[in-house]
């Protein structure tokens, strides 16, 4: 679930260049396709009462329960989260289900409550500078090395929600052609699912240095469309998330051109 400016979910930029996204067009699909309701999005259903029920606020891993400290140690942060962070995941867009039948409606919500839930954690670790849960939601190398530099220098980065939440969204069955798109950037996917998400615009990234220093590292003019190749995992900590392992938008290479009649 990367995001847009991680993973090309949203209008996004890639690792190999930072691109300024347009809409892909908004003519109506020609493939059978369902409208899937909005359904919120449940919170990790032991975050309430598990050890870190008391972690109420980003907090040093050192300052938490010693239980808290060792469920967080495996994943190498310094930092905890909130134990409500993923309370104010937001609901996903009516979801249009465009896998011909290859999934449920009852799928390909889940696949999208998952991406907006993994953007959630993504944005938490970039404003907090914990670089070792990214990994977690998707291919490292999909994200702009904008992003990664400034955290390798111990700075942050600020993800507003239209560079991480869609306001348009449909599900897809990866086919083959798919497959040789994401394989034609280098991305080995696993040929599961495709996400395809409208982001609104304009909408800009910025970074904060270790200093201070405040610099833009993304702007997007207008809304874009952006593919995300993956699939849901359930992590313990993270809940279910969209693991993103490829990603690309229709101004790059040539996609299969129903993800770009969103």
């Amino acid at each position: 679930m990367f995001v847009r400016s991680r993973r090309v979910r949203a209008g996004v930029a890639v690792a190999m260049s930072v691109i300024a996204l347009t809409s892909c067009g908004s003519s109506a699909p020609t493939h059978a396709t369902t409208a899937v309701p909005r359904t919120p999005v449940a919170a990790h259903p032991s975050a309430a009462s598990g050890p870190c029920a008391s972690v109420t606020t980003t907090t040093d891993i050192g300052q938490v329960p010693a239980a808290c400290a060792a469920l967080w140690a495996p994943y190498g942060v310094t930092k905890v989260p909130p134990v409500n962070l993923t309370d104010s995941t937001p609901a996903p867009p009516v979801v249009t289900n465009a896998t011909k039948g290859a999934a449920t409606d009852i799928d390909a919500t889940a696949w999208a409550q998952a991406s907006n839930r993994g953007a959630v954690w993504y944005r938490w670790s970039e404003a907090n500078d914990q670089p070792t849960l990214l990994a977690k939601l998707g291919a490292l190398s999909l994200l702009p090395a904008s992003e990664l530099q400034t955290l390798g220098a111990s700075g942050t980065v600020s993800q507003p929600d239209c560079a991480i939440f869609p306001v348009r969204e449909a599900a897809f069955e990866d086919s083959p052609d798919g497959v040789r798109y994401f394989s034609s950037f280098g991305q080995s996917v696993k040929g599961d699912a495709v996400l395809v998400a409208m982001f609104p615009g304009p909408c800009s990234v910025t970074a904060t240095t270790a200093t201070g220093q405040v610099r833009t590292i993304a702007t997007y003019a207008t809304a874009g469309v952006t593919f995300f190749a993956g699939h849901v995992v359930e992590d313990p900590m993270l809940g279910k998330v969209w693991f993103t392992d490829g990603a690309g938008n229709c101004q790059q290479g040539a996609p299969p051109p129903a993800w770009c009649t969103l």
